[in-house]
């Protein structure tokens, strides 16, 4: 993967670690089986975007990318990826 689609993934994981905390914090719980039940529907919900934007979701199996408006570069390409195969092992389930 290259350094746009590294960081892409890399600020997922960040955005599901904070949003676990945060949930965790704001309901003061501490029980690590709620932390794992969140950590698994967030991921299950980040796959479900990623596959919408590779194309494989009952909503439409049109392909979709992400583009910087300012560089032009393409999410997905340079090396091509499929996003919602690249989340494994780099989230937590």
């Amino acid at each position: 993967m290259n350094d746009l689609q590294n960081k892409f993934v890399e600020y997922l994981a960040g955005f599901q670690e904070c949003c676990v905390e945060s949930c965790m914090a704001e309901h003061r719980c501490e029980d690590e089986e709620i932390r794992k039940m969140l950590n698994e529907v967030t991921y299950d919900m980040t796959v479900a975007v990623m596959e919408l934007i590779d194309g494989y979701s009952g909503y439409s199996s049109d392909k979709h990318d992400i583009i910087n408006t300012v560089t032009g570069e393409r999410l997905k390409e340079n090396p091509f990826i499929e996003l919602h195969d690249v989340l494994d092992g780099r989230m937590k389930t």
